[in-house]
């Protein structure tokens, strides 16, 4: 994953947790100064929280990395891939990879630029709307609460553009 990732901090993240050059020590050290970006002997219980969090993004966006990696090995040439999660309102997440054929592209970018042409300049209009078609379309099979949740929303966005 060294070579093909080019997020500058996973990027150091990965070079520093691949260095087998170093003694254990001195390894760890790294990699809680790539997190923190602060020495562990200066840290205050401020700082602790802090590292804690961030080594759990970043965990999680290593995870996701990994998966994407390993999906773009077994899948081959010819495509590029994303993945998409998504987290619903009671935490649940849904994980998905999506594959975009080369031959397709020019096809997908033509379909792109028809929908965002007819969607309105509001920015938070436009994210409830990729929200939406997102959840249905990963998952078709979303709990009606999904939905209902989801319909609160549009209703309070579409009040405040009328008012």
């Amino acid at each position: 994953m060294a070579g093909k990732c080019i997020e500058p901090l996973l990027k150091r993240f990965i070079r520093a947790a691949s260095d087998e050059t170093k003694s254990d020590a001195q390894w760890l050290e790294a990699l809680v100064m790539i997190v923190a970006d602060k020495p562990a002997e200066s840290w205050t219980d401020d700082d602790a929280t802090a590292f804690e969090m961030k080594l759990a993004d970043l965990v999680r966006r290593f995870k996701n990395l990994e998966a994407l990696q390993k999906e773009v090995a077994a899948k081959g040439e010819g495509f590029e891939a994303r993945r998409i999660t998504m987290t619903r309102p009671d935490g649940e997440e849904i994980h998905r990879m999506v594959w975009v054929d080369h031959g397709r592209e020019s096809q997908v970018e033509k379909i792109v630029d028809k929908i965002l042409a007819e969607l309105p300049d509001e920015q938070q209009l436009r994210q409830a709307i990729l929200a939406r078609l997102s959840e249905r379309i990963l998952n078709a099979d979303l709990p009606e609460m999904v939905t209902q949740i989801g319909d609160k929303g549009n209703d309070e966005i579409a009040g405040k553009n009328a008012g």
